[in-house]
């Protein structure tokens, strides 16, 4: 289904995901709550030189410090007296555009077809990016973490399967958090369809799974590996979940980031679709315990992989099923 036509619908998404893709740039780099672009480049610098803040685990995260690194040599040589953040905002916005382009065809796949109700979509995942700025920086790994779940997202769900062996690869140099990536291809059939390319899909995903052990073993071994520090020396599950359930300015950042999406899909679990079932029991509880016993939940980005790619859909999902179950026969319509 179209807006208008092919060709023109083609200019019509692009045009969004471009001011989409901006609008966030512009947010994500002027917020008073984030953190200013001058520490984001310091702290980029102390990577290059090995010496990374909070070392474990930001030093193990190398893909997008030298997918940076790299653009950062290229504008030197291009226009060397070019602003010194251009890079980091250029590869920002390049993460905008590609994350909401592969979000557009992932749900499409999902059979998302009503147009308007795609369109609110993505409008709706630009906002929850924008508002996901508390005490961040760029956050390149982050929104890396988001593309690279989504793409598997959609890789499964058209049946390319061996592309989650290299996005499972790309995704273990940039995050430990793409664990279950690998896990995802198995998880995503159960009933009926448990039997259908069982042995393809166990094969790609055990190698896929090797692939990320031996990557996120590999880099910890070169590096050197050093005990995590948190935020106000906080270092225990007990005084994480502590911190987390009173601080109070979560709950406002939680809301900007989630709203009240994921309340919605949990009471409506059963008319999702299954595969997004299957993967909201495979990622959601173990993602939201790890990140309250080992992080700052007030750092709402973090809950992004399974907002984008779970709790979003599914609500496109629903509402189109109502609008649909609730359309009137063709004849009464005026």
């Amino acid at each position: 289904m179209h807006l208008i036509n092919h060709r023109i619908d083609k200019f019509f998404w692009f045009t969004c995901f471009l001011i989409m893709s901006l609008y966030i740039l512009h947010e994500h780099s002027t917020s008073g709550v984030a953190i200013d672009l001058d520490t984001m480049m310091a702290r980029h610098r102390n990577f290059i030189n090995g010496n990374s803040e909070f070392f474990n685990p930001w030093q193990y995260r190398i893909l997008a410090p030298f997918m940076l690194e790299g653009l950062v040599q290229i504008f030197i040589k291009i226009s060397p007296g070019a602003p010194e953040v251009l890079p980091y905002l250029f590869l920002r916005f390049l993460q905008n555009m590609i994350l909401l382009y592969i979000a557009f065809y992932f749900y499409r796949e999902l059979k998302i077809s009503n147009p308007v109700i795609l369109f609110a979509g993505m409008l709706l995942l630009c906002f929850n990016i924008s508002n996901s700025v508390f005490r961040s920086d760029l956050s390149f790994n982050t929104y890396f973490d988001v593309i690279f779940y989504l793409l598997a997202g959609w890789a499964i769900v058209t049946n390319r399967f061996i592309w989650i062996i290299p996005i499972t690869f790309f995704a273990a140099l940039n995050r430990e958090t793409s664990g279950f990536i690998p896990l995802m291809l198995v998880a995503a059939f159960t009933g009926k369809d448990w039997k259908n390319s069982l042995k393809e899909r166990l094969v790609i995903g055990g190698i896929s799974l090797a692939l990320f052990a031996a990557c996120f073993v590999t880099i910890r071994l070169y590096y050197g590996y050093q005990e995590a520090k948190g935020i106000h020396g906080i270092t225990s599950p007990i005084d994480y979940l502590s911190f987390n359930f009173t601080f109070l300015r979560m709950y406002p950042q939680l809301f900007g980031t989630l709203a009240l999406i994921p309340v919605v899909v949990i009471i409506c679990f059963n008319k999702i679709p299954r595969i997004l079932r299957n993967w909201f029991w495979l990622i959601v509880p173990s993602w939201i315990l790890i990140h309250l016993i080992k992080s700052i939940t007030a750092e709402t980005r973090l809950f992004l992989v399974p907002h984008a790619l779970i709790f979003i859909p599914a609500m496109l999902y629903l509402a189109e099923y109502y609008v649909s179950s609730n359309s009137p026969p063709q004849k009464e319509r005026m």
